[in-house]
């Protein structure tokens, strides 16, 4: 047994899916041929796709095809009903993180795993006179984050030769892609100024069950494995909320006061150990309910379409193997275009009887449905889909 990726104890207790075992999608939102074993550490109790041989040449297949946003044309999909209202997902998460302390009007931002730089684009326009610059792997997309206003630099490779100190750091969506996230954090820290603050976003497991079949992800985060990890890193925890943005952590860390590590040992720390294994088994039974559910619907003799075009929705139209005719998308920077080589339409667009299967959990399905129950459509999802 591999050890975990995060603490390196040989205590990983597998966590076994029953049944057929689920198809994967990568984080782009591609479809992914292979299949993942879960774990759950018994020391960090974070839960995580088992570090295999298998599983880190498909994550590398994944970044070597990689596609951001291509439902958009690379724009960034919008957040619906978050903390700060809807709109681009940069600009929901930087406005959250300018109300969590003063943030000069001049300074200096790196954005690791900058993509295209929507993020350094949207903080730009929030502080037009700060000094940006962007980190990736690999530099596909060099010339466009060099073009964009406030961008002094670009960065790729595992290991960049960051030049000076940056007064923010922010890593959005990174570290659930990191097989060893504390030594990645504590050399990540190593480049913030005395008083700098590192902003971090990543998926929530108990509000997102869907994480679990992103392929290139390998830890499945709570508050309480990311509180080990920053606190393993030597870092603080200015904020750190399950609310700001729907489905995600967000943290904000900084070189004060290094967070407490959660015990791993006594009865509490056996207590969320076997209610966060009860809780991913749950998530499997879950998955599955949405998989044989979203197949009754595409049995019926009407015309069918899947809610969505991110990661739920690629993995209910693979599981249901291409049997829906088309997506249905509120983002409008997503209409008009297609995923898996079916159209996206706008909910004004589907077709009159149609069956739309939402795989989203109850909370969103019921928030849609409100938007668009004037519709003649027959919207379904799955009543017991409430993570928790």
């Amino acid at each position: 047994m591999t050890a975990c990726h995060i603490c390196g104890s040989a205590k990983l207790e597998p966590l076994v899916q029953k049944g057929t075992p689920f198809r994967l999608v990568s984080s782009d939102v591609q479809p992914v041929v292979g299949t993942a074993e879960y774990s759950l550490c018994s020391n960090c109790l974070a839960v995580q796709k088992t570090a295999t041989p298998a599983w880190q040449a498909m994550a590398e297949d994944v970044y070597a095809n990689y596609d951001i946003n291509h439902q958009s044309e690379g724009a960034e999909p919008t957040i619906f009903d978050s903390a700060k209202g809807s709109g681009p997902r940069s600009l929901m998460l930087l406005r959250n993180f300018l109300e969590t302390g003063e943030l000069a009007e001049e300074g200096r931002l790196l954005d690791i795993g900058c993509s295209n730089g929507n993020l350094l684009q949207t903080f730009h326009s929030l502080r037009p006179r700060w000094k940006l610059s962007g980190a990736e792997l690999v530099d596909q997309w060099k010339e466009t984050v060099l073009s964009l206003p406030g961008v002094e630099a670009f960065y790729s490779g595992p290991n960049p030769a960051y030049a000076g100190r940056f007064d923010v750091i922010s890593l959005s969506h990174v570290l659930e892609h990191i097989p060893d996230p504390i030594p990645f954090l504590k050399a990540i820290s190593g480049h913030l100024m005395p008083r700098g603050r590192l902003l971090l976003a990543v998926p929530n497991l108990r509000q997102n069950p869907s994480d679990l079949i992103i392929a290139d992800h390998c830890s499945h985060f709570d508050e309480d494995s990311l509180a080990y990890v920053v606190g393993k890193a030597g870092l603080g925890i200015e904020l750190l909320s399950s609310s700001m943005l729907p489905k995600e952590l967000v943290a904000v860390l900084s070189l004060d006061r290094p967070a407490r590590v959660p015990d791993v040992a006594g009865p509490e720390a056996d207590a969320r150990r076997n209610s966060t294994k009860a809780r991913c088994l749950f998530y499997f039974e879950l998955l599955d309910e949405v998989r044989r559910a979203a197949r009754t619907c595409a049995r019926e003799n009407r015309p069918f379409g899947i809610m969505g075009s991110s990661i739920a929705a690629c993995w209910t139209m693979i599981e249901l193997e291409d049997k829906a005719t088309f997506f249905v998308d509120e983002d409008q920077n997503r209409i008009g275009r297609q995923l898996m080589g079916r159209p996206i339409v706008g909910p004004a667009q589907m077709p009159a009887g149609a069956v739309v299967f939402i795989p989203m959990s109850v909370a969103v399905a019921e928030k849609i449905i409100e938007r668009w129950k004037k519709l003649p459509v027959d919207f379904r999802y799955v009543p017991t889909n409430r993570p928790a």
